[in-house]
């Protein structure tokens, strides 16, 4: 069965989702997007939380998709990682929240997430994609035992429905101009090929405000 390209734009979050929303605009109402969606507000309440979640439910109209991509997006700096984990923070400047991460811990940050995602009153989320796409197979299994539909790593997607298919993330996020050009490229090229031959990789298309 041929499985459509997929998009997803990363990092939505209080504090941007007016520019996002511009941006999506801009790319055109025919594609559909999954939205990695930032749950932490902080102290942004009041009126700034109403507007997000008035939006959060417009994009879901929209026929958009609402993934939760992580509780902050910042590590923790105080809870204990593995090697792995601690490279993994400063290869993305601590943005990968849940890498490292023993089984309990994730559980709590996974369920502070969940409970963040509550007070936005945007329904329940289509998936879990973790910050810096940072995970773990525990995480994974958390993940589904919390009956989430999708779940995605750098290079699988995974749905209750149709099992997991390994993708291609063609994603720029803090590359050097010369190498966002060569990846634009890569895109569009290997999208053609897609076209044709749907038997390989599922394309990811992934752009970051």
């Amino acid at each position: 069965m041929h499985c459509s390209p997929v998009y997803e734009f990363h990092d939505v979050n209080v504090r941007n989702f007016l520019q996002i929303a511009a941006e999506l605009r801009n790319f055109g109402g025919e594609i559909k997007w999954n939205l990695m969606v930032i749950p932490f507000f902080g102290e942004l309440e009041g009126e700034a939380l109403e507007l997000f979640s008035k939006q959060l439910l417009e994009w879901k109209k929209e026929g958009h998709s609402l993934y939760l991509h992580g509780y902050r997006h910042k590590a923790d700096l105080s809870l204990k990682r593995s090697l792995f984990g601690r490279l993994a923070l400063r290869l993305t400047n601590s943005e990968a929240e849940f890498a490292g991460l023993s089984r309990g811990d994730a559980e709590t940050l996974l369920k502070e997430a969940l409970h963040a995602w509550q007070k936005l009153n945007a329904g329940p989320v289509k998936g879990f994609v973790a910050p810096a796409w940072y995970g773990s197979s525990s995480l994974f299994s958390l993940c589904k035992e919390l009956d989430f539909e999708n779940y995605s790593s750098r290079f699988v997607i995974w749905s209750k429905s149709g099992g997991s298919r390994f993708s291609i993330p063609f994603s720029t996020a803090g590359l050097p101009k010369f190498a966002i050009t060569f990846v634009n490229i890569c895109e569009k090229i290997y999208l053609k090929i897609y076209s044709v031959f749907s038997f390989l990789p599922v394309p990811r298309v992934v752009k970051h405000p």
